[in-house]
């Protein structure tokens, strides 16, 4: 029974993140276009929720209604288990593998700019960085990689690399990760711009230098990793009103609420436990609808 209910709970929090990833990839652009990419990034606290909210009792069970659910088999419950955890160390292994290769990297002088570490976050510049980049685009570069910093970025980094490990089998998982990094550098890329918005052009021609660069890891945030085009495209998009930034900021703690709540309420119940009877307890029992004498343990 416990693998039973442990298995049916690992398939509600991936149908709840496939559920959560689909709505805001439906939304990250619009709200990107109205509320700005800092705020837009934000909608990635949708998927968090939506699975929190999915380890919860259901509302069903919270009510004690409905028909309990058939069960899985205790050997399906475990194979399911068994197999999802081999996956889920295989994709943790890769995830160690690239930053251990990507530190060898930083070490050799061969990687960044980006910030590498979780806990204690540091700058990691090429050998090359002088040469490649003039004064004011070594500027523009230092501002964005503290900001990631200042943001929390790498510890969001780390949620998204566990978030990859726990969903290794689910295709949305993988997809929503790679469009949350990019809504980071995104958002990184408009808080640094809010702060030097005369620099767009230094800012862009910075990127088209970088981009060259690509290596990376899965827990660090680095300058050229993502599609260019895009980003340059949007430097020219303005800062939205505090208005639009207020109104934003509510409706997406107000949609993470619903997420939450709407993932609660249709949660399929899982298994019923057994029922163990105590020495004295009353039991009523009907028979072809007929009561019968209550039973007395």
């Amino acid at each position: 029974m416990v693998a039973e209910l442990l298995a049916l709970t690992l398939l509600r929090a991936q149908v709840a993140a496939m559920a959560a990833v689909l709505l805001v990839l439906l939304l990250r652009g619009p709200a990107r276009s109205w509320i700005g990419a800092r705020l837009a990034y934000r909608l990635w606290i949708l998927v968090p929720a939506a699975v929190l909210a999915s380890l919860f009792p259901s509302l069903s069970e919270a009510l004690e209604a409905g028909a309990p659910a058939a069960p899985m088999g205790e050997t399906h419950a475990i194979t399911v288990l068994a197999a999802w955890m081999v996956g889920a160390l295989v994709a943790a292994g890769i995830i160690v593998q690239q930053e251990v290769a990507f530190r060898r990297q930083a070490r050799a002088g061969q990687a960044g700019p980006a910030v590498m570490g979780v806990l204690w976050p540091r700058i990691v510049l090429p050998c090359d960085f002088a040469e490649r980049f003039d004064a004011e685009a070594r500027r523009m570069v230092d501002l964005h990689e503290r900001a990631h910093i200042q943001r929390g970025d790498p510890l969001a980094n780390l949620a998204i690399a566990v978030g990859l490990a726990l969903g290794w089998c689910n295709p949305l998982i993988h997809i929503g990760a790679v469009c949350a990094r990019l809504d980071q550098e995104l958002a990184c890329d408009a808080q640094v711009l809010s702060l030097r918005p005369t620099l767009r052009k230094v800012y862009a021609e910075a990127l088209v230098k970088a981009h060259a660069a690509r290596t990376g890891s899965p827990l660090a945030c680095f300058w050229a990793a993502h599609p260019l085009l895009l980003r340059v495209k949007l430097l020219a998009q303005p800062e939205p009103s505090e208005e639009r930034h207020a109104t934003g900021a509510v409706s997406i703690v107000g949609l993470a609420i619903l997420t939450a709540l709407v993932v609660w309420s249709v949660t399929p119940r899982g298994p019923m436990p057994p029922h163990f009877i105590w020495p004295g307890e009353v039991i009523e029992h009907q028979v072809d609808g007929i009561n019968l004498p209550a039973l007395r343990r």
